[in-house]
């Protein structure tokens, strides 16, 4: 078997296995088997990947989140699983890449090539003379307006359309085929799923990449003596303007940490709770502001030949300083949202609050490392991105829904919880759990306040949702979080 015949093998093998395992299903036992053939074309095709870092790190972040998805189904484990797997194929597509979203990107490309290799793929299969991929390809744009014109007749002729129906009814009791418009798109999508990873797509991000610096270089001025004074004098005065800049923002900066000092830190009392949600939010938006703020100053200050100016340690140790103290303002805002979960519980934004201070930690001291090693923009992206990553991994093994749900019918939260957030907003893997509380949950002290009749009433509507979906599935969906809930 040659090497193309191969890839449309393993792309017809990959479309028709994605619908048997998914097609009506939840995901569950089936998104690992099918991440465990995905990794295995992969490994197959592109042999060059194998000892790609990119390729091995995602593909243990595909397993992994793709086993977390058998075991507590999380939303994060699911969304974990298709970025991995997406990013794999295009680091083992081109294992030189460094940057994940360039894998990423390298990946999605793919959806609008496969059509073009799926023709090159059967021409080269059948032979010139044949020419399968051209014909077929001649025929796709007929085929296409022919399917506009159906469509329409369909939607303007009772008649017409009740005879189509049976039509392809009769096509399908005879061929044993369920056919429909929804499952021929699901199949396409299969399609383009796998065959966007399994041909190599042709673009410029691997070479771009590549090309990338990940030091800085300097610039050096014309050996001419006059061009030469006037940049370094137009660099000194550069030097001095920055330096000043800098220390004005430390100071202005050192004020707000001094009041979060007294206020948050130390001063905090019973009566701050009433604004805790307001402070921590907005706290959290001024964080953010600040954080990409100071990183946009510090790329303008730190750029070019300004990080090879002579004894430029008073202007590295301003910069140091400034992260320094949006490191205090992160951790004041932990602090914050450490004392709202102390009294409300826990909820999704509380949790990506603490995510979010961990990327903030990482990336100052990332920003540090680019400052005092003299490295470049995508240098710091690279290192940020695959921080992310990891992070995303970790959050994919947490079965969040359950344990937001157990530490909040805890005596562990000192203020009211919100019930209807549990019952309304997360997803049902918290099921079993309200059902073991649900005497317990109208005397919880809890804002808003909702009546025990929509608690019972609620969480057995919760109930009989999750038993209708599940009586669609088979053994593919079967997973551990849905496990917890049956009877």
């Amino acid at each position: 078997m040659t090497k193309t015949s191969r890839i449309l093998f393993l792309v017809l093998v990959g479309t028709l296995l994605f619908n048997f395992l998914f097609w009506e299903e939840k995901l569950g036992l089936n998104t690992c088997l099918f991440g465990m053939f995905y990794l295995l074309a992969l490994w197959i095709l592109f042999p060059n990947a194998r000892t790609s870092r990119g390729f091995l790190l995602t593909g243990i972040g595909t397993l992994l989140s793709g086993a977390m998805v058998v075991v507590h189904n999380s939303g994060a484990a699911k969304f974990t699983f298709w970025l991995s797997s997406m990013c794999a194929a295009g680091f083992a597509q081109e294992p030189g890449l460094r940057f994940l979203l360039g894998a990423l990107g390298q990946y999605l490309t793919g959806w609008y090539q496969a059509p073009r290799h799926l023709m090159e793929s059967l021409d080269r299969s059948n032979g010139r003379q044949l020419g399968w991929g051209k014909k077929l390809g001649l025929s796709v744009l007929p085929l296409i307006v022919v399917a506009v014109f159906y469509l329409l007749y369909y939607a303007a002729n009772d008649k017409f359309a009740d005879l189509a129906d049976r039509f392809w009814a009769q096509v399908g009791r005879v061929f044993s085929l369920d056919i429909s418009w929804s499952h021929l798109l699901f199949v396409v999508l299969g399609f383009f799923i796998t065959g966007a990873a399994f041909w190599r797509n042709q673009t410029q991000i691997a070479h771009d990449d590549r090309s990338a610096p990940l030091d800085l270089i300097r610039n050096r001025p014309s050996r001419k003596r006059y061009i030469e004074s006037r940049q370094m004098l137009g660099l000194k005065k550069e030097f001095q303007q920055s330096g000043i800049l800098l220390w004005l923002l430390n100071g202005l900066l050192l004020l707000v940490n001094l009041t979060d000092f007294w206020y948050v830190w130390f001063g905090f009392d019973q009566d701050a709770m009433l604004d805790l949600k307001g402070y921590v939010h907005e706290g959290t938006y001024f964080l953010i502001a600040s954080i990409l703020l100071a990183m946009g100053v510090l790329f303008f200050v730190f750029r070019k030949n300004i990080n090879f100016y002579p004894n430029n340690d008073v202007l590295k140790k301003a910069a140091a300083f400034w992260m320094i103290q949006n490191a205090v303002l992160a951790i004041s805002v932990a602090i914050r949202n450490a004392r709202y979960i102390e009294y409300h519980g826990l909820a999704y934004k509380r949790i990506g609050v603490i995510f979010f201070l961990v990327l903030v930690f990482y990336g100052l001291f990332s920003l540090y490392q680019k400052i005092t090693q003299k490295k470049t923009l995508n240098w710091l992206l690279v290192q940020n991105a695959w921080a992310l990553y990891l992070l995303l991994v970790i959050n994919s093994c947490v079965a969040w829904d359950a344990l937001i749900t157990r530490y909040n019918l805890s005596d562990t939260p000192k203020g009211a919880v919100d019930v209807r957030f549990m019952i309304y907003e997360v997803s049902d893997l918290n099921l079993h759990l309200l059902e073991k509380h649900l005497d317990e949950l109208p005397g919880k002290n809890m804002y808003p306040q909702i009546s025990e009749t929509e608690i019972r009433e609620a969480v057995a509507k919760k109930r009989r949702y999750f038993e209708n979906k599940m009586s669609q599935c088979t053994w593919k969906s079967w997973n551990l979080g849905d496990l917890a809930n049956a009877r």
